[in-house]
């Protein structure tokens, strides 16, 4: 573990004792909400197993490494739930906390692909005034995040062993702590927001290769304009940084040496969001996506990656829905598939499919159901999947 990150244990019960003050203040002006859902689900291919056949070139063009992926398919429990609170504690002030859990329990002998995820938050809301009451805030707030999942060989999904037989299937779990803000103002004819984050990511250590701990940095803005009545444009952009403490960058030519420098990413990422009103039922939204990474060594991890598509939502007395689609596609110039010199450049695409609809039944009950349809292909094999899940639960709220 990095000396920098000495003052994690810190940041975590500060972020812990900030949540739990929320929690016990909101219990006594009753400013408290809750929420907890789960059900049934079915997966086609519960660890993104290839869809083909193919030649592994990472082993060894020399060796006869020809790959038959197995996808394993089966049913598991999805579950989410989350709390919220808040205590007014000046005029301007309000102190806020929340806790939200969420993940999949996976049947069958599929248990390498279960996933949890835990986030707590804490900090003090501060409205600043405005044209009208609460148009300009800014929230300060501390996060802690803890995020399990195993690693896996996506051809078996059997856990991840290196070539000299050792586990190392704990690689991707992680615990996270940091400070966030955000500025928002509402009081003018373009509302905007500034958020920025800070987190140390601290991984699980899987011995026989390097730890994933790095320092995360975001920092960005959204702004929404209204076009007509009913109609709005959103721009968003932000700049973000990942800066590894073990995880070396790769050479020219694919190649991970120990001897390399320290891997540190830098992104740069646009968006915009048309978002109109068609009546009293319907909103279609149409977006677009574009995000640029540099790996600040020889560029060999650079790409380029776009996002198009849009969603429609609809809502009449208790039923809504939700379609979405979009196609995105990832180049990598510098980069080869497999990470093998010689092979043909890297690149990934897909199109992302999702259906949800949910029926409420009173207040505190509501239903839902939904698909979600992956498709993706890329030039390295080993990564070239196709994926359905379908869910149906019950959601509670208080």
């Amino acid at each position: 573990m990095r000396n920098k990150m000495k003052f994690h244990p810190v940041l975590t019960a500060f972020t812990m004792l900030l949540t739990t003050t929320a929690f016990a203040a909101a219990q006594q002006q009753g400013d408290l909400s809750w929420y907890a859902e789960s059900g049934l689900g079915y997966d086609s291919n519960a660890f993104q197993a290839p869809r083909n056949a193919y030649f592994d070139y990472a082993v060894g063009a020399t060796q006869n490494t020809t790959v038959v992926p197995q996808a394993k398919s089966g049913f598991f429990v999805p579950y989410k739930a989350k709390v919220e609170a808040g205590k007014r504690h000046e005029m301007n002030g309000r102190l806020v906390g929340s806790a939200t859990v969420d993940g999949r329990f996976y049947a069958g002998g599929l248990g390498n692909a279960d996933e949890f995820n835990l986030e707590t938050k804490g900090g003090m809301t501060f409205e600043l005034g405005g044209t009208a009451k609460r148009d300009k805030k800014a929230y300060a707030g501390l996060v802690l995040e803890k995020h399990n999942q195993v690693y896996v060989d996506h051809d078996s999904g059997a856990s991840k062993v290196t070539a000299g037989g050792s586990n190392i299937s704990n690689r991707y779990n992680y615990t996270s702590t940091g400070v966030e803000g955000e500025f928002k103002d509402d009081s003018g004819t373009v509302d905007y927001s500034i958020k920025g984050q800070y987190l140390t990511n601290d991984y699980d250590d899987p011995v026989a290769v390097s730890q994933m701990d790095h320092d995360y940095f975001r920092l960005g803005g959204e702004a929404d304009l209204e076009v007509k009545a009913g109609t709005k444009l959103k721009f968003s952009a932000a700049y973000s940084t990942r800066d590894y403490a073990e995880r070396r960058a790769r050479q020219a030519n694919g190649v991970y040496a120990a001897a390399n420098p320290v891997l540190k990413y830098t992104y740069n990422d646009l968006g915009v969001t048309l978002r109109n009103r068609m009546n009293g039922e319907m909103v279609v939204y149409v977006d677009y996506d574009y995000s640029q990474r540099t790996d600040n060594y020889v560029n060999y991890g650079d790409y380029k990656a776009h996002r198009i598509g849009g969603r429609v939502l609809y809502e009449q007395g208790q039923l809504s829905g939700r379609v979405s689609l979009h196609h995105w596609k990832r180049d990598y110039p510098h980069a080869f598939a497999y990470d093998v010199a010689g092979q043909p450049a890297k690149n990934y695409s897909g199109n992302d499919l999702v259906i949800k609809a949910a029926y409420v039944q009173t207040k505190q009950l509501s239903f839902w159901a939904e698909a979600i349809i992956e498709t993706q292909d890329s030039s390295d094999k080993r990564y070239a999947y196709d994926r359905k899940q379908l869910m149906a639960g019950a959601r509670w709220d208080m």
